[in-house]
């Protein structure tokens, strides 16, 4: 490990120190002590750690996390697929893909060919370099999964499950009430 690679690390910790004060600091400021805020605040640490390890499993591939979304919606689409339609499996805009694509052909993961009816756009390919890279992270990817979720049976799991499910609830309904706060601070500007 390089000093670069050092204060990387350094940084790393430091940040997954401050989320957990940070939460730790917000419970308390807000009054808040039940374990259904508790949980939601292991939630966010929890989904902060598993992107960090997410993403350094992934370098042992040299892909991120984007990379390899784009990789596994070209393999799985039936029809061509086009920077567009990437774009619109992966739910994001043909900007966000471009420099992901870019990268993966660069890396001889993918290639760009003319679009056979649509001169404005081009057909993506899995190389065989690209195959061969899914086909090493599949059965890598699926261990470290199930490493991680050893410890939890289906009833667990499932409880989790349904716990999460009433948090996405909550904020599909926020979002989709176009509120940017909480029921509280809508409730207290009408008070």
């Amino acid at each position: 490990m390089n000093c670069e690679d050092g204060k990387h690390l350094d940084n790393m910790e430091l940040m997954d120190s401050i989320l957990h004060h940070k939460h730790e600091l917000l419970l308390a400021h807000s009054g808040l002590a039940g374990d259904a805020a508790r949980l939601l605040m292991a939630v966010l640490n929890t989904a902060h750690q598993i992107d960090r390890a997410c993403a350094n499993e992934l370098a042992n591939f040299e892909l991120s996390e984007g990379r390899l979304a784009v990789l596994l919606a070209i393999a799985s689409s039936v029809e061509e697929s086009t920077p567009a339609s990437v774009a619109d499996q992966l739910g994001v805009t043909r900007a966000a893909v471009t420099g992901l694509i870019d990268g993966l052909e660069r890396a001889r993961l993918i290639e760009r060919h003319a679009h056979p009816e649509d001169r404005r756009s081009t057909v993506l390919m899995l190389t065989a370099r690209g195959q061969q890279s899914l086909d090493r992270i599949a059965p890598h990817y699926g261990h470290w999964i199930a490493r991680l979720t050893q410890g939890l049976d289906d009833a667990v799991a499932r409880t989790a499950l349904a716990a999460l499910a009433s948090i996405q609830s909550e904020l599909s309904s926020d979002a989709s009430d176009g509120r940017r706060g909480t029921r509280l601070d809508t409730q207290e500007g009408a008070q």
